[in-house]
């Protein structure tokens, strides 16, 4: 059942009346001609009629319906497989447009233009807050969808709410993960951070490395100190304690052993992987496939390693896929949300993408038990930290990664350090200080 265009509908409506107004006529000039006995004159004006109403002027089982799709890039393809076998199991849609938007930029984009946004989004859960706060997602309702939605992992339903209301079909699970090098790095080195900055450098490479410029990874060092984001529940816009001792504590540790740190993108990291100029590098396992072709026979992988004594810590996401509260046909795009999440198809981004599916029919899969990369993200989920999905949390991003890139770059001072985590702070919650 597809949501009705008013327009449509009125006139589909004139059409009909138009229609049963020239069967009656003709009827009548039958039975004038050939008499009341031979014609059945009211069962053949009822059989007209719904022989009109069935055709339904346009309402022919909505076979003309085009969905939009917004997906990240490295995702297109193996989206694009899942849509044709949706379109040959739904034929109800004619068409599904598939649209590149990364993930991270979905809401921006969303924002940027409304009436635009596709039927179909997939997001990080972090986002759901915001985009819910200004009604840009549907409630997903109806008992199908959210019985199919509650045969997944308990966390990750809860991450697809917002009040107890769901918004998000959940796919996928992912955290934080060490890639390695096997040919530099043993695989009792990559235990801990301080083993592996102890072995020699590649020549024009690095032994460790991170994007200290994205805050998704950064806060690492943040949780890892003990520090919290929006308090225990992550729903507390008040709270952050960033400026905390162990806020300092960890800025400290990265500015003293900063010398010994490289700073890389996902795709610098993979190429100086590929001429062994890497050691080690914290990323997710969305980049398994590109990294163990670098690597080849000297791929490896662990959960984060120990800092300073400490456990690293990291945050847990989970990828949504959402249906635009504007969208015309809501109940289509939920059948395809529901049709790209489902468990075969979490298997399916398994194994094209290694994401980490979250519906309980999988969690002792075979596949998964046995894939490396699988159970080094399984080991670090119980240090893993869910990303709040307040609107607050969009306040996060931006001043979190510029400040932990300030202080790799050497910008920020130790004494400056609490003062500067101040600011960060009133950055995090909205609070303007320039006055």
């Amino acid at each position: 059942m597809t949501d009705a265009d008013p327009t449509k509908l009125f006139h589909c409506v004139g059409v009909r009346i138009y229609l049963l107004s020239a069967i009656n006529f003709g009827l009548r000039l039958v039975v004038f001609v050939f008499g009341e006995r031979k014609v059945k004159k009211k069962a053949l004006i009822l059989i007209a009629a719904l022989i009109c109403l069935a055709g339904s002027c346009g309402f022919d089982s909505g076979k003309h319906i085009t969905l939009t799709l917004w997906c990240a890039n490295m995702d297109k393809e193996m989206i694009a497989m899942m849509s044709d076998e949706f379109l040959a199991a739904h034929p109800a849609v004619a068409e599904i447009i598939i649209e590149v938007c990364e993930d991270d930029k979905t809401r921006e984009r969303f924002e940027e233009n409304p009436p635009a946004a596709a039927d179909v989004i997939c997001i990080p859960h972090d986002q759901l807050g915001a985009l819910v706060a200004q009604d840009r997602l549907a409630e997903i309702s109806g008992g199908k969808y959210l019985a199919m939605i509650n045969k997944n992992t308990s966390p990750s339903v809860y991450a697809g709410q917002i009040g107890g209301i769901q918004y998000g079909f959940p796919s996928s699970f992912e955290t934080h993960m060490l890639f390695y090098d096997k040919s530099i790095l043993s695989d009792s080195a990559v235990q801990n951070l301080e083993s592996i900055l102890s072995g020699v450098a590649p020549i024009n490479g690095y032994q460790f490395a991170m994007d200290f410029a994205n805050a998704y990874f950064t806060a690492n060092w943040f949780f890892t100190y003990g520090c919290k984001l929006f308090g225990d529940s992550g729903e507390d816009s008040a709270f952050c304690d960033f400026n905390s001792p162990g806020g300092v504590a960890a800025m400290t540790y990265l500015i003293e052993h900063r010398e010994y740190f490289g700073n890389l993108s996902e795709e610098a990291a993979i190429a100086l992987f590929k001429e062994h100029r890497l050691g080690a590098y914290i990323c997710g396992p969305w980049q398994a496939a590109a990294i163990t072709e670098a690597l080849q026979g000297n791929y490896g992988c662990a959960r984060l390693p120990g800092v300073d004594g400490k456990d690293m810590k990291s945050f847990a996401g989970f990828k949504l896929y959402c249906i635009n509260a504007a969208g015309k046909n809501k109940h289509a795009a939920m059948d395809l949300a529901a049709w790209l999440t489902k468990p075969d198809n979490q298997k399916t981004r398994f194994l094209m993408r290694n994401l980490i599916p979250v519906a309980s029919s999988l969690v002792r899969d075979a596949d998964v038990a046995v894939s490396a990369t699988a159970q080094a993200v399984i080991a670090q989920r119980p240090y893993a930290i869910a990303m709040p999905s307040i609107p607050e949390m969009s306040n996060f991003w931006e001043p979190t990664g510029a400040f932990t890139l300030a202080c790799y770059e050497g910008e920020i001072a130790l004494a400056e350090l609490p003062a500067k985590l101040n600011a960060l702070i009133s950055a995090i919650k909205g609070v303007d200080n320039s006055q």
